[in-house]
């Protein structure tokens, strides 16, 4: 899409480069009844720049959306991170803790186990 929109721009300039270097040359333009007659710079700079302000109100919008999107997203993002950080904490006290624990002989399991336990 930057190299369309690349493309784009050059042709346009081009254009205006050409229109604006002949202004004496005068366009006739017949609408209906109307009969407009102008410059050459000002019969190509008009619909473009109309066609520019058509376009960008169509893409402003979508631009809009999508920002908005993404900053939602960045602050779930965040939110998760440190729901993430929050975890891995509780996941270090609890290795911690089961470090801290006396390991458990035999003789404790057998006594935890009752008379009818026999494995």
């Amino acid at each position: 899409m930057k190299f369309f929109l690349l493309v784009a721009l050059t042709v346009a300039v081009v254009i205006g480069a050409v229109a604006f270097q002949n202004p004496d040359i005068d366009i006739s333009l017949k609408f209906i009844k109307w009969t407009i007659s102008e410059p050459i710079a000002i019969i190509i700079a008009v619909p473009f720049g109309v066609g520019l302000i058509i376009g960008m109100a169509l893409i402003i919008p979508g631009w809009m959306k999508k920002a908005k999107q993404a900053r939602t997203n960045k602050k779930k993002v965040g939110e998760l991170e440190e729901e993430l950080a929050k975890a891995q904490d509780q996941v270090e006290q609890l290795n911690l803790t089961e470090e801290e624990l006396p390991e458990e002989t035999d003789e404790e399991e057998d006594e935890r186990k009752g008379p009818g336990d026999i494995f």
